[in-house]
């Protein structure tokens, strides 16, 4: 194994995308509409060019469920959000990333 050094300069956003079967009465971010907020994002990186500088995945549980909405998480800086799905909630968390 060699490390290699990453070529997204300034951060990483982790999208949940975690989906439990609905019979299990748990909240899980897949239901909640994460495809559609990662997406806006990984628009918006990209249209304000900050390509190179950020990506925008979406990954398994990361351990904080929301009943609505999904867990994003900013790296390296080890910031949690519960946020909502929407094209608002999308556009505050870019915000939070370009201060």
């Amino acid at each position: 194994m060699k490390p290699v050094k990453s070529p997204y300069i300034r951060r990483q956003l982790l999208v949940c995308f975690n989906s439990r079967d609905p019979s299990t009465g748990k909240p899980s971010c897949g239901m909640n509409g994460a495809a559609q907020l990662r997406d806006y994002l990984k628009k918006t990186v990209k249209e304000r060019g900050l390509k190179g500088e950020v990506i925008v995945t979406g990954t398994g549980c990361l351990d904080i469920c929301p009943a609505h909405g999904c867990a994003v998480a900013f790296q390296p800086d080890g910031e949690f959000f519960l946020s909502d799905t929407t094209e608002q909630a999308g556009e505050e968390l870019i915000l939070h990333l370009t201060r």
